[in-house]
């Protein structure tokens, strides 16, 4: 279908293949450029936030052998909206200490707090307690990898 000098592509694909080295690419990277220092301080600060809500998801979702603490997300986001974390602490009556040993992984994150993180940060709450968990599981099969050695078949035949 033609409209206004566009031809749709029949095969699915919405752009052609373009070398980085190319004068097209370049320009094609100088318009992204200028589109993004066009957006206002809100708008970044929501970008930020958006990929910090799908790194947490990606990661959740991942194999990645490196361990995340939901600390450290929850300290990426204080940092991206610039909250002291003693500020947040107080607004979400927590004591600063505690909140201090949750960002360093010494403390678990609650269901009540996976609540208001995910309110207020505009997330699943279960993401929260879902990333905690997949840390606890990674870190009993990697220090108790021996301990497991339990089968059905095992069980059955004895």
């Amino acid at each position: 279908m033609k409209k206004d000098n566009y031809i749709e592509p029949s095969n699915g694909v919405l752009t052609s293949k373009m070398d980085i080295g190319t004068n097209e690419f370049k320009e094609f990277q100088a318009i992204l450029l200028n589109k993004s220092r066009e957006r206002s301080i809100t708008q970044k600060s929501e970008i930020e936030l958006l990929s910090l809500k799908f790194e947490m998801e990606d990661y959740f979702e991942s194999e990645e052998q490196e361990v995340k603490l939901p600390g450290e997300f929850l300290k990426q986001y204080l940092k991206t909206l610039k909250i002291p974390q003693k500020r947040f602490a107080n607004y979400i009556n927590l004591k600063p200490s505690n909140l201090s040993k949750l960002i360093k992984g010494e403390r678990p994150i609650n269901y009540e707090l996976a609540h208001i993180f995910g309110n207020l940060f505009d997330n699943d709450p279960l993401l929260w307690i879902e990333i905690q968990a997949k840390n606890e599981l990674k870190k009993i099969s990697q220090t108790r990898k021996n301990d497991f050695h339990y089968s059905l078949n095992d069980l059955i035949n004895k």
